[in-house]
């Protein structure tokens, strides 16, 4: 914890002296994706839905980079926000919540976020939606992640926004749920998915063709999801040790087909950690 704050201290000084930027994909005329670009291994995506009144907000994203977020919205549209969608209690996706509000947004979030230090609003349990315009803008809970994660879902514009619940070029972390959240999750989103969905993750990739993923790389993640946490539990029972799992090489065949493999590959012994602590463990209800 102490080290995420001083991160955390650095990353908000950091963004009050430097302009933030963005990468924009305009979807249609009311619905676009922003990349937020960082300085670090990873970028963050927030989503903008444009109603004849109001705009909804996916994400709040950092209170250091509000201001330029505001900015670079007011670049398409002179519309207030009105809405404010976290998509679950990771600091970069609920920071800014208080900037938003202050200006007259509604802070929505699932309703487990009130044990957490995100500042909340409204609050709902299973789903949620709101008409914006022409779209319908749904969030809905799912066990990713964090116990109080939501994907939002525009169905006509067919986007869905699947928050840290997944990564189109990496293994995101499953959470306390486990695998079998994660894949709950995924299971959903391939339901709603057709070959044209735009899948909008979270924590995003650095690479500009990775920002976003599609329902093939949903599919693809789901069997190495499968494959990589089965034989991470046969090792671990066998017992090998989370260093010696993450150097197997059946484990590293499983996960080099992921496009961040080559870089991320030191950092897979977290991954191999996590899913041990979380799915091979004895667990505290």
């Amino acid at each position: 914890m102490k080290r995420f704050a001083i991160y955390l201290v650095f990353f908000c000084t950091f963004q009050m002296f430097a302009q933030v930027k963005y990468d924009v994909k305009k979807v249609n005329d009311h619905v676009y994706i922003f990349t937020e670009l960082w300085d670090a291994n990873a970028n963050g995506n927030c989503g903008v839905v444009i109603g004849d009144k109001e705009v909804v907000l996916i994400n709040s994203m950092m209170m250091g980079s509000a201001p330029d977020l505001e900015r670079e919205i007011q670049k398409i549209t002179d519309l207030p926000i009105g809405f404010v969608i976290n998509s679950d209690s990771d600091t970069y996706n609920h920071h800014a919540n208080t900037y938003f509000a202050d200006k007259g947004a509604t802070i929505i979030s699932h309703e487990n976020i009130k044990y957490s230090e995100a500042y909340h609003q409204l609050l709902f349990k299973d789903e949620i939606s709101i008409s914006i315009g022409d779209e319908e803008v749904t969030a809905y809970h799912t066990p990713s992640h964090t116990l109080d994660h939501v994907d939002v879902y525009l169905e006509k514009s067919n986007v869905l926004f699947m928050g840290d619940g997944f990564q189109p070029h990496w293994l995101a972390y499953t959470g306390p749920n486990g695998i079998e959240g994660v894949l709950s999750g995924i299971d959903r989103a391939i339901a709603l998915s057709d070959d044209e969905t735009i899948i909008v993750p979270g924590n995003t990739s650095k690479d500009p063709d990775l920002y976003f993923g599609n329902k093939d790389h949903l599919l693809r993640n789901r069997e190495i999801y499968v494959k990589f946490h089965m034989r991470v539990g046969e090792l671990f029972k066998k017992g090998f040790t989370i260093e010696e799992i993450a150097l197997d090489v059946v484990v590293n065949e499983i996960v080099e087909k992921l496009e961040a493999y080559p870089k991320f590959k030191p950092y897979l012994k977290y991954v191999v950690e996590e899913s041990v602590e979380v799915n091979f463990k004895s667990k505290i209800k």
